[in-house]
């Protein structure tokens, strides 16, 4: 039975994105440096990490219960050896190399361009070089990094070691649509702080675009003979943002919030709330909603991915309509 361990933590927006990347290389390096040197060498633990514009998490993939409490002290290690400065020079060569490799479409571009909008951030930070002249506040940063730790096995997943989650300012609209040919872009956001609002926000952006049958298909796309068009969603400092792009030549109609409304009010809607669920448990499980809890939810208890299903299945048309009418 798999089972994890997430090292997450949570980004200051006053510090630059590439030294929680450093951060994140050192940590692996260090992590894996620990568990090659130990007992479990050959036990097949995997480790997985990633870097976004609020922060990183590590993973550490096991898969034998007895094994826990052994990672659980090679990870504190790894924590107190990279906090007390150890920094893996190598790496900045090698987190200097992979930025060089910058590949967001055009399409790309435009989808996460209203990140900027939302948070003041911008996805293209993700590729900014180390500069060698801050490795005296790299040093300082690594030595004050406050991490979670989070647990995860096949059913559910809880915090065993906790840190609390910051908030940031935001643009106030909570909808908006911007359009430069080739392609349309925009947001719908709101901050959750419950699975009951992950939940409605999941659903809502699976209908406007993650389907055959979707909001987009329906009122833009089809309409107006166009191909692409679709949702994207990503969870920043306690936001869900939706985010979506599709082609725009000018003056075509846009969707927005009323027709939305609309769609869902006459829409099938338990046609579109039994897809998601299928939709859901094809592309989530327990750890990939620990790593979006973990940087996004304060002190949230353990959670069974079967109460999330549950969740969903009590979700009725008027709590959705409800929901947008209030965005």
């Amino acid at each position: 039975m798999i089972k994890s361990i997430i090292i997450s933590t949570q980004r200051s927006p006053k510090l630059k994105i590439e030294w929680y990347h450093l951060l994140e290389h050192c940590l692996v390096e260090e992590l894996q440096f620990l568990i090659d040197s130990s007992d479990l060498k050959e036990t097949g633990i995997v480790l997985e990490a990633e870097t976004f514009i609020d922060g990183f998490y590590v993973e550490i993939i096991f898969n034998d219960n007895k094994d826990y409490n052994n990672l659980i002290k090679i990870i504190r290690k790894a924590i107190k050896n990279v906090s007390e400065s150890k920094i893996i020079f190598e790496q900045i060569e090698v987190l200097n190399e992979e930025v060089k490799h910058f590949d967001l479409t055009i399409e790309e571009k435009s989808l996460y361009n209203s990140i900027i909008t939302v948070t003041g951030q911008n996805i293209e930070e993700l590729y900014c070089k180390i500069n060698k002249l801050d490795i005296v506040d790299i040093r300082n940063f690594f030595e004050k990094v406050d991490y979670r730790l989070t647990y995860t096995n096949k059913d559910s997943f809880e915090i065993i070691q906790d840190s609390k989650m910051s908030s940031i300012k935001v643009n106030e609209n909570n909808f908006n649509v911007y359009k430069q040919e080739p392609y349309l872009n925009g947001f719908i956001k709101k901050e959750i702080s419950t699975t009951n609002e992950f939940m409605l926000l999941s659903l809502l952006s699976f209908m406007i675009g993650k389907s055959n049958n979707s909001i987009l298909d329906k009122q833009y796309l089809n309409k107006n003979n166009y191909y692409l068009g679709y949702s994207h969603d990503i969870n920043v400092y306690g936001i869900f943002i939706i985010l979506f792009v599709a082609e725009y030549k000018k003056d075509t109609e846009f969707i927005n919030k009323d027709s939305i409304h609309s769609f869902i009010e006459n829409c099938n809607f338990s046609m579109y709330r039994n897809a998601f669920i299928t939709y859901f448990c094809l592309t989530e499980n327990p750890r990939s909603i620990a790593k979006i809890f973990s940087r996004n939810l304060n002190q949230f208890p353990s959670i069974k991915y079967k109460h999330l299903i549950q969740e969903i299945h009590q979700i009725n048309k008027e709590d959705l309509l409800s929901f947008v009418e209030f965005l």
